[in-house]
């Protein structure tokens, strides 16, 4: 039961999770912490003091809850951080008798890493999309084919230098090591959507505080990525802006809309710290489908971009909490993106 711990690094909080493994059968949670900070913006944190705070934080409160000591963590990394790059590769079965060893399949996969030239990046895991054995592509492990080569397709996600310095900065003065890093993207797709639904590509819609990652996952890996820089802060800070009421309290009344229905009453009070004002409700319906129509359509051509085509019927999964928490977000966004949209969102 050797104790591991996990850091998320969210948009607008930091979430730092122990446990241990029990079994096969899954983990035991015996800490966790969730610690709000200045978040990021397009790659790049606004505050290393707000962020390194937080992570302080946040592994304080997971080892006092847990009365454990965290000695190392895996991070996972957020998608503006990451970098995939797709290669391939075929390697010549060299066995007498032609059949696929495990040993060819990392070499292969090696093989595909060494057509990779990226500055600034570091490596974190290499996934194989699929295999080609004998002509025929197939996501299944060769292993035990016969056949004159290999060929393979493999995924390599890269995380920014700038990121690992960031982390390992914040974690040094806690004498905490970093054992890992993966993509929470990944994490999230292999998490959520069932193995038998990414056989072909899926989609999954992860829409945040402050940005919106679309990534396309095939088996068991993301072959393709795209970061939107709107979320759900967007949708609170337009009607902020718009009603003139602070931000915190626009979060409320985001909260309590409700997408693709009328309205109970026409008006809405919405009370704030410097007393309560009364607010037609199509000034907030309009406020909110003004930027969630944007979102709509920026997702739609982030899809585009990345070859999936609608009329393929690819399944697609919500997550995340910017428009999910939303009632009736998911149905809006079915309506405009036209796509069977799948709401899972764990803890």
């Amino acid at each position: 039961m050797k104790p591991a711990a996990v850091l998320d690094i969210g948009s607008s909080k930091i979430v730092c999770l122990c446990g241990s493994f029990v079994n096969r059968d899954g983990i035991t949670v015996h800490g966790v912490s969730v610690c709000p900070y200045n978040g990021y913006q397009v790659g790049s944190f606004s505050d290393h003091r707000s962020l390194q705070n937080a992570i302080v934080e946040a592994v304080s409160k997971a080892e006092q809850e847990a009365r454990m000591r965290i000695r190392e963590v895996a991070i996972s990394v957020p998608a503006p951080f990451c970098k995939i790059v797709l290669t391939e590769a075929t390697l010549p079965i060299g066995s007498r008798s032609k059949r696929v060893m495990a040993e060819d399949i990392d070499d292969v996969i090696s093989l595909s890493l060494k057509k990779v030239k990226l500055n600034g990046y570091v490596l974190m895991h290499s996934t194989p999309v699929s295999f080609t054995v004998g002509g025929v592509v197939s996501s299944a492990l060769p292993t035990g084919a016969k056949t004159e080569d290999l060929g393979a397709l493999v995924s390599h996600m890269y995380v920014n230098e700038d990121f690992v310095r960031a982390m390992e900065q914040a974690l040094s003065p806690l004498d905490i090591e970093v054992s890992m890093s993966v993509s929470s993207q990944l994490c999230a797709a292999l998490a959520v959507i069932p193995e038998k639904e990414r056989v072909r590509p899926a989609i999954l819609i992860d829409v945040g505080y402050t940005h919106t990652d679309v990534s396309i996952v095939e088996n068991a890996a993301l072959t393709d990525i795209r970061s939107i820089d709107v979320g759900g802060k967007q949708l609170a800070s337009d009607l902020a802006f718009g009603l003139d009421i602070p931000l915190e309290t626009a979060e409320q009344v985001k909260r309590r809309f409700v997408f693709l229905q009328e309205p109970l009453s026409s008006t809405e009070i919405v009370r704030t710290p410097n007393g309560a004002k009364r607010v037609d409700h199509a000034a907030i319906e309009l406020i909110l489908e003004a930027r969630a129509g944007e979102l709509v359509s920026m997702i739609r051509a982030a899809i585009k971009e990345m070859g999936i085509s609608p009329e393929a019927s690819p399944v697609a999964y919500l997550t995340g909490g910017g428009i999910a928490m939303m009632k009736g977000g998911i149905d809006y966004l079915k309506r405009g993106l036209q796509l069977n949209i799948q709401r899972d969102t764990p803890w």
